[in-house]
């Protein structure tokens, strides 16, 4: 039973791939265009390592925004979620990718958060409105919240 369980999650995961576009963070790497887009994105940023490595993530949500459907998905370092996330919202229309990095200090109670690609147009507010949910499970909580027509 579990075996089909399993199974039944992969093909879904990997059937919205197929549709054209990435479900998780990892999956940017595999499509050209998302590549390539999320590369121009950190242009001019030092990221963490564990971007590049082993990070846990979740299905990434569609909503809509500015009449386009977008893809939402976040990661985060291994054992330390709390401490150090990113996510990134990818438009496949535009072939663009926004993100923003939290990096947490636990001592100070404090978080840097470094905001990428993200101009003076509407991707400005509501953009960041969405990552940041993202990073805090509120648009995982709250989806249908999360569309900007």
């Amino acid at each position: 039973m579990m075996i089909v369980v399993l199974a039944g999650i992969f093909s879904a995961a990997a059937g919205a791939f197929t549709q054209g576009h990435p479900t998780t963070f990892r999956e940017i790497s595999a499509d050209p265009a998302a590549a390539a887009a999320f590369k121009a994105m950190t242009k001019g940023h030092r990221l963490p390592d564990w971007i590049h490595g082993e990070t846990m993530e979740s299905l990434g949500h569609e909503i809509v925004f500015g009449g386009e459907k977008i893809y939402v998905m976040n990661a985060c370092k291994q054992h330390d979620c709390g401490a150090e996330q990113i996510a990134v919202m990818y438009d496949p229309g535009k072939k663009i990718v926004y993100g923003v990095l939290l990096l947490a200090d636990p001592e100070t109670r404090s978080e840097r958060l470094t905001w990428m690609n993200l101009g003076a147009g509407n991707e400005s507010i509501d953009g960041r409105t969405i990552l940041y949910a993202a990073l805090t499970t509120s648009l995982e909580n709250h989806p249908e919240a999360f569309d900007y027509n």
